[in-house]
């Protein structure tokens, strides 16, 4: 049985559109700590695009609710579906607040969003198999190759942006 915390882990960050978002959100984050040399202007910027993607994401999902029956439907489908995008975004924030309040300049705030999605995909990665009832050291190899390929995959969207 799984405790409420997992379960709410599973429902908002083990998802589909969360995983995405954090990815997105932590290459947002690299991306405008190129140009803003302050942690809080960082986290503005990256927080509005990321709005945007959320609103893209879900007026796509709301065009692709054929089984609605009808627009506000499926715009609220569209939302909700898309809302583990907003969750992903929470801890990377949360670093960058504390990076901003401290002093840390926009760069080094940057890498340290990136830091705490990682080790949330690794957690995630873990996660997926811990729930399959794999042994402990699957768990860690699978920690361990989802935080790497998570990051590889944040690499290579910032040198293609």
């Amino acid at each position: 049985m799984a405790s409420k915390t997992t379960r709410w882990i599973r429902d908002h960050l083990a998802t589909a559109p969360a995983i995405y978002g954090l990815i997105v959100y932590v290459v947002l984050i690299i991306s405008t700590s190129d140009d803003e040399p302050e942690a809080i202007f960082v986290l503005l910027w990256s927080a509005i695009a990321l709005v945007v993607f959320y609103l893209a994401h879900s007026f796509a999902e709301a065009l692709a609710a054929h089984d609605q029956p009808n627009l506000g439907a499926a715009a609220r489908k569209g939302l909700a579906h898309s809302s583990g995008m907003l969750y992903a975004a929470i801890l990377p924030s949360i670093a960058l607040v504390i990076c901003a309040i401290i002093g840390i300049p926009g760069e080094d705030a940057s890498n340290w969003s990136l830091l705490v999605g990682v080790v949330v995909l690794a957690y995630l990665g873990y996660q997926a198999t811990a729930d399959r009832g794999a042994k402990v050291w699957v768990r860690l190899l699978s920690a361990l190759l989802t935080a790497f390929l998570g990051f590889v995959i944040m690499f290579i969207d910032y040198m293609v942006h």
